[in-house]
């Protein structure tokens, strides 16, 4: 057990610590599931999101590219809008070298007290299908839990300035993007009435 767990909690959690995600808030679906962890003696959040479709600009090599070459055209975090993807690009600036389309599941990163606390709320994670969750210790001993699933996807419309495909394909992969945002809230629903049943105060 890390004696500095419960001073790490304090510090996270303080009222005035600012929230260094871009949206700067927990994310609206979420926000019940994040106060009851946090209220858990055991555990607190550092970082998480419910789940988001983003259009965005990238650089076409990864060696060139870094957060700062990146710039999101759109974001939500419930269904995508076709309508209004369409017009992004449409309107998009006729330089940028690459626009991508992706969709990215729920993470939670969890700092836990003991490592059998750990275990406890990996075990959880697991049974809901969080199958790429897992642990990782630091040198000052902070136990961080990541709960993390397989529903990826990521798609490059725009390559070398020239949309590259049709509307036709983008309302599939727009569709597609959906249904992983549909499957993924759901699983949400049921890792969190888990931590409910399973993950005594």
């Amino acid at each position: 057990m890390s004696k500095h767990f419960d001073q790490w909690k304090h510090d996270a959690l303080a009222v005035d610590k600012e929230d260094l995600s871009r949206k700067h808030s927990i994310d609206d679906y979420i926000v019940n599931l994040i106060n009851q962890i946090n209220s858990h003696n055991d555990y607190y959040t550092s970082s998480s999101c419910s789940g988001r479709t983003i259009v965005f600009t990238s650089s076409p090599t990864v060696t060139s590219s870094t957060k700062s070459d990146c710039q999101w055209l759109y974001v939500t975090h419930e269904q995508a809008d076709l309508q209004t993807i369409l017009e992004c690009l449409e309107q998009r600036p006729k330089d940028i070298d690459m626009i991508s389309i992706k969709f990215e599941a729920f993470i939670l990163h969890v700092i836990c007290r003991t490592l059998e606390c750990a275990k406890v709320l990996l075990n959880i994670a697991l049974e809901c299908g969080y199958r790429n969750s897992g642990l990782v210790i630091s040198n000052q001993g902070k136990i961080t839990l990541a709960v993390r699933s397989t529903h990826a996807l990521e798609v490059p419309i725009v390559i070398g300035s020239c949309l590259c495909v049709d509307q036709n394909y983008i309302t599939k992969i727009v569709g597609i993007a959906n249904e992983k945002m549909t499957a993924n809230l759901a699983k949400i629903d049921k890792f969190s009435q888990c931590v409910t049943n399973k993950l005594s105060t």
